[in-house]
C-alpha cells in the first residue's frame, strides 16, 4: 500500500489515528466531487488495513491475558512499586503497556499495595427520572476531580481510549476475552487507543497538549519537577533518555528535583550505555540550581520483575 504509506508523509505525522479519520473523513467528502468509486473503495480498504497493523502493533509481543504473566512476577513488580506508592509518592509512565495496570489491579485486588492507586478515572453519575444512575464505564473524572492521581500514563496507554467527549478506561478484566480481539472490536466503533505514537519530542508534546487527560499528566510530572528539592527525587526505570523525549527531560533540567537515578543494563560501555550517560550528563549540565545529583545503577538489580 504505497498510497498509504505516502498518507502517513503527507500529513506529517506518525499518529495511526490522525490518518485513520483523514482517510475516512475523505471517502465522505469524495463522492460529493463525482470521484470514482474505486477511488473510494481503495481509501476504505486502506483505512481498514492500518487499523489492523495498529492492532498488530499494539499485540506484537505484549501477553493477551493478564494470567500470561506468572504471579511471581506481579508480585515481584508489586514490591517495586511500593517503594513509590506512598503518601508522597507518585507513579509516571512512559510506556502505555498494560503491565503496569495489570499489576496495580492485582495489589488492589489482594490489598499488597502501600496505597490504592488512583489514575483518576471512575464511574459518571446523573439523575434519570428522578433515578440516580452510574456509566457501565470508566472515564477520567478531569483536572478538578482528579487532582489526588498517584498514576500517571504521560504518553497514554493501551486501555485508555478516546471517546470524543470523554476518555474511557476499559477495564478488561474478568473478561477472558483477548487484548487483540478487544482493540478490534473499540477499532471498529471507531474508538481508539489514547497513546502518544509521535516520533518526535515537539509532536509528542503537540499531542500531549491537545488531552485534557494527557496533558492533565504532563502538568503534575511538571509540577512534581518544580517543586522538587534536594530531599526529592526521581528514580527513572527503562528509560532512554532520547532525543524524541526532551518534553520530558527539559522538565527535568529545568526543575528542582534534587536526585536523579538512571538505570543502565549491564555493561556501562555498552553503545546503549553510552548514549544514556551522555544524554543524562547533558541534563545534568543543563541545571542551573539545585545542583542535580546523578546515581546509575544496573537494571537488573532492581529486580522489578523478580
Amino acid at each position: 500500500m504505497p498510497e498509504a504509506k505516502d498518507v502517513f508523509k503527507k500529513l506529517k505525522t506518525e499518529d495511526f489515528e490522525e490518518v485513520i479519520h483523514a482517510l475516512e473523513n475523505t471517502c465522505l467528502v469524495l463522492p460529493a466531487y463525482k470521484s470514482m468509486p474505486n477511488t473510494v473503495a481503495r481509501m476504505k480498504k486502506h483505512a481498514a488495513h492500518i487499523k489492523e497493523i495498529l492492532i498488530q502493533t499494539i499485540a506484537k509481543n505484549h501477553p493477551a491475558r493478564p494470567s500470561d504473566i506468572p504471579r511471581v512476577k506481579y508480585l515481584a513488580c508489586i514490591k517495586f512499586l511500593n517503594n513509590f506508592l506512598n503518601e508522597n509518592g507518585l507513579v509516571y509512565s512512559l510506556n502505555y503497556d498494560l503491565l503496569l495496570y495489570w499489576t496495580l489491579m492485582l495489589g488492589l485486588d489482594e490489598k499488597l499495595l502501600n496505597v490504592p492507586p488512583n489514575d483518576g478515572f471512575g464511574k459518571d453519575g446523573e439523575f434519570d427520572n428522578g433515578e440516580y444512575t452510574t456509566s457501565d464505564y470508566l472515564i477520567w473524572q478531569g483536572d478538578g476531580k482528579a487532582q489526588n492521581q498517584n498514576v500517571h500514563y504521560l504518553h497514554g496507554a493501551l486501555h485508555l481510549f478516546d471517546r470524543g467527549a470523554d476518555i474511557e478506561k476499559f477495564t478488561w478484566r474478568n473478561t477472558g476475552i483477548p487484548l487483540i480481539d478487544q482493540s478490534r472490536d473499540a477499532l471498529s466503533h471507531d474508538r481508539f487507543p489514547l497513546f502518544v505514537a509521535e516520533g518526535d519530542s515537539k509532536k509528542k508534546l503537540t499531542k500531549i497538549t491537545h488531552s485534557g487527560y494527557l496533558f492533565h499528566s504532563f502538568k503534575s510530572f511538571s509540577q512534581r519537577m518544580k517543586t522538587g528539592g534536594k530531599p526529592s527525587c526521581l528514580f527513572t526505570y527503562g528509560v532512554s533518555f532520547s532525543a524524541n523525549d526532551q518534553h520530558i527531560m527539559r522538565k527535568i533540567a529545568n526543575g528542582k528535583c534534587g536526585h536523579l537515578f538512571v538505570s543502565i543494563f549491564r555493561d556501562p560501555e555498552s553503545e546503549q550505555n553510552k548514549k544514556i550517560i551522555a544524554a543524562v550528563e547533558e541534563l545534568r549540565r543543563k541545571r542551573s540550581s539545585p545542583e542535580l545529583e546523578v546515581t546509575y545503577y544496573d537494571a537488573e538489580s532492581a529486580q522489578v520483575w523478580g
